[in-house]
């Protein structure tokens, strides 16, 4: 039991899955029940917390093999950020690519894939971008052409007009300028943004939306009259300290004011942890679901977190545990697990397909063709 009021009981069990490697099959599958009782939720600051009644979650049906994985030129580095959506029956995957030439973390590649369910997936030749000579391949942008491009989220905004109806944001490394938010500390991260009329074809917004450091995979979403925007913040300011979860709002997609700290590692947690990536997503109406990826700095590992809110910015974490645990040694998802946002209605109600990103090598590891993205179930009783 702790201290707030809540408890958790994480259960593993052992269920049959095939992987493929080589010749041989590997069984490994993990569900995990997360029993929540009543959680006490912070309130706003000056008010009496307020007693909620947190859902039940399971996480079943975990991959056991990448469902796509770095295996193009334009991949040879590694995969990075993605978002898949489901939309008239397809499945489409944005996704982040690095080469061997790249210098950082703007030259990147943004790339896409569609699938029939979720599982399968193709890279279609879209013809836009050339890399290697032709234009046979899925990028959609070249980061480094775009004038720097990373962690981007697609989200769509149905009710944006029809040629703004898919909306993008992502990181641009540059120099950030005195006068604006984070004056006069050098090297940073601004969050820029796209507007798109099918996801494929996009114009990149020539200004900043958010004019504050995030260097990491921010989230934005439309809800309701506003946009939410979950980016990263460090403790100590400008790359200092230890990172954790901002949030900002806007009734207009820019113009993003300050963030507010919404999760930070604590006491209770171990000194090394820190909060890497939010992948915040909306469930339903009055659910909102964190899986902060866990960055653990003494082993380099990256395992995800759990916290839930009612109202999209007053999150409790549920429990102090790992919710999605490392694949087994030398498992595409053996060191690092970063879960990404978004989550796709699955076939009986109140079950959710969230995507991950795995990597077998840690934080500050280096390898050919690392990462590849799988999937867990996720079920919410209430």
């Amino acid at each position: 039991m702790h201290a707030d009021g809540s408890y958790l009981a994480l259960h593993i069990s052992r269920l049959t899955a095939k992987r493929r490697r080589s010749n041989c099959k590997v069984v490994v599958a993990v569900v995990a029940v997360l029993l929540i009782g009543t959680c006490v939720l912070a309130a706003d600051k000056g008010k009496e917390k307020t007693p909620l009644k947190v859902p039940r979650f399971t996480i079943s049906q975990r991959t056991a093999a990448p469902l796509l994985k770095a295996e193009r030129p334009y991949e040879d580095s590694e995969l990075n950020a993605t978002v898949v959506m489901r939309i008239k029956g397809q499945w489409r995957m944005w996704y982040e690519s690095y080469d061997h030439t790249s210098q950082g973390d703007n030259d990147s590649y943004l790339c896409f894939a569609t699938s029939h369910d979720g599982v399968h997936w193709e890279r279609p030749n879209l013809g836009l971008v050339e890399y290697g000579g032709n234009k046979d391949n899925n990028i959609l942008i070249d980061g480094r052409k775009a004038g720097g491009m990373h962690a981007a989220t697609v989200f769509l905004d149905k009710q944006a007009p029809a040629k703004e109806r898919f909306k993008m944001v992502f990181a641009r490394g540059e120099v950030l300028t005195s006068g604006e938010r984070e004056p006069g500390r050098g090297f940073g991260y601004y969050i820029h943004g796209a507007t798109s009329p099918d996801g494929i074809h996009w114009q990149l917004i020539p200004e900043p939306l958010f004019r504050r450091n995030s260097d990491t995979q921010s989230v934005c979403f439309r809800d309701g009259n506003l946009y939410r925007l979950y980016v990263r913040m460090w403790t100590g300011g400008h790359f200092k300290g230890k990172r954790e979860v901002g949030y900002s709002e806007s009734p207009t997609f820019g113009n993003f004011p300050n963030p507010v700290p919404i999760l930070a590692p604590d006491a209770q947690d171990p000194e090394d942890l820190q909060f890497y990536n939010s992948a915040a997503t909306k469930l339903k109406k009055h659910l909102y679901v964190l899986f902060p990826s866990g960055f653990y700095t003494g082993d380099q590992t990256v395992r995800p977190h759990l916290a839930v809110s009612r109202d999209g910015k007053t999150f409790e974490r549920v429990g102090r545990d790992v919710v999605l645990p490392l694949g087994a040694p030398g498992a595409f998802d053996s060191k690092m697990i970063f879960v990404h946002p978004g989550a796709i209605p699955g076939d009986q109600p109140n079950t959710y397909w969230i995507y991950y990103g795995g990597y077998d090598i840690g934080h500050n590891g280096k390898t050919k063709y690392s990462g590849g993205y799988g999937r867990f179930l996720l079920t919410v009783e209430e």
